[in-house]
């Protein structure tokens, strides 16, 4: 059985891992999409796109790729490249070589990671032999558009097998889509475990002072318009413990009172992994204040590092952290609640040092590793080919 694993630079954090584990027992290539829109993501930064468009060996087309040669296998690693002025309409080009090129290798079964683009639509054609994770059931606030709609309908409409990455969504996608029991079954993502492979970049700017963490893409469900006012009275208990905000985007509200702070660090840029690498492993733990969600990915960061993590009671979340056992969950827009949780965690070295441990037992080795992802996943794989 060959599998093809259409990949997204954008879930790359949760990629490379779980094709670590699955390619040890399964025939899995890995077709990496990229285009001029997403060119850096988890585990990519990519600086200038290869100027073809069509189908490469990865490390011919991105020779920097073959630092991911102790990690996945090289071999069966390609880019879906899509370059040039007007991507989006030779994208159209790019899939219908990808079409070719599954059936000319033989693939039995198709994974897709997300619902696909329009410009993906023709893929549709091997609808039959497709599996979806579905890492958002519903759209995050601000992003649910007539054309994410339309993809969504398409895709659970056609497909004939999901994979749904916690339980709390599991039966709510059911009921809002109307789909069948038996063509949903439940998963889970694990830590990104690609990251220990990374020497961290030395941080002069942290010096060894104490500091909790928040990391990923600013965006308005990312609950920072709490979370920094919440730091202020954190500060007001510890006033040597620091809040560092590292990643993209822009801030919806005005954070202009929070930058005279010196106890407040932004690091509002794309974060290279050996950097993040460093700010995960020298903080105390991290802080996921989202307002809404489906999972996160920088959950999983922070536990290929046993750092536990304070995240709302929003999505699978909660999931995620064992209701408790990995992290603390907290309501969702209460700045007193979450303001508490972070003096109860730097307060409690006995408490912090117990959810380390949890999650290095049940994560890096347990039940919830990879390596049991993988071969439950396999399973679906012989029922989609079945």
């Amino acid at each position: 059985m060959k599998i093809a694993y259409l990949g997204k630079i954008q879930l790359s954090d949760t990629d490379l891992p779980y094709l670590n584990a699955a390619q040890k027992d399964a025939d899995i290539t890995y077709l990496l999409e990229i285009t001029p829109r997403f060119l850096k993501g988890p585990a990519f930064n990519i600086d200038k796109i290869y100027g073809k468009t069509g189908i490469f060996k990865a490390v011919e087309a991105y020779p920097q790729f073959e630092k991911l040669a102790s990690f996945i296998d090289i071999d069966k690693f390609y880019v879906v490249n899509t370059a040039g002025h007007l991507w989006q309409l030779k994208a159209f080009w790019t899939n219908l070589l990808l079409l070719f090129f599954i059936m000319r290798h033989g693939f039995n079964v198709i994974h897709v990671l997300w619902p696909l683009n329009v410009y993906e639509f023709i893929l549709y054609f091997l609808r039959r032999c497709m599996i979806l994770t579905v890492h958002d059931p519903f759209p995050h606030s601000g992003l649910d558009t007539f054309i994410v709609r339309l993809r969504r309908k398409f895709a659970f409409w056609l497909i004939p097998r999901f994979i749904i990455l916690n339980k709390v969504q599991k039966q709510n996608f059911i009921d809002f889509y109307k789909i069948r029991e038996d063509r949903v079954v439940e998963s889970h993502i694990s830590c990104c475990t690609y990251l220990q492979t990374i020497k961290p970049k030395p941080d002069v700017q942290t010096g060894g002072k104490k500091y909790i963490l928040f990391t990923g893409k600013i965006s308005e469900y990312k609950g920072l318009d709490y979370l920094l006012p919440a730091m202020v009275r954190v500060h007001e208990a510890y006033p040597d413990v620091s809040l560092i905000v590292a990643g993209s985007g822009t801030f919806h509200f005005d954070i202009s009172k929070y930058e005279t702070f010196d106890y407040i660090e932004f690091r509002n840029r794309y974060i290279p992994d050996n950097e993040l690498v460093g700010l995960i492993n020298n903080s105390e733990f991290l802080v996921c204040p989202y307002t809404d969600a489906t999972q996160s990915g920088v959950i999983m960061s922070a536990f290929a590092f046993a750092k536990p993590v304070i995240a709302t009671n929003v999505g699978g979340l909660p999931d995620m952290l064992g209701n408790g056992k990995y992290g603390m969950v907290v309501e969702r827009k209460n700045i007193n609640s979450l303001a508490e949780s972070i003096v109860r965690l730097l307060s409690d070295d006995v408490l912090l040092k117990l959810l380390s441990d949890n999650i290095k037992s049940d994560y890096l080795t347990g039940g919830n590793s990879w390596n049991m992802i993988a071969a439950d996943i396999k399973n679906e794989y012989f029922k989609v080919n079945s």
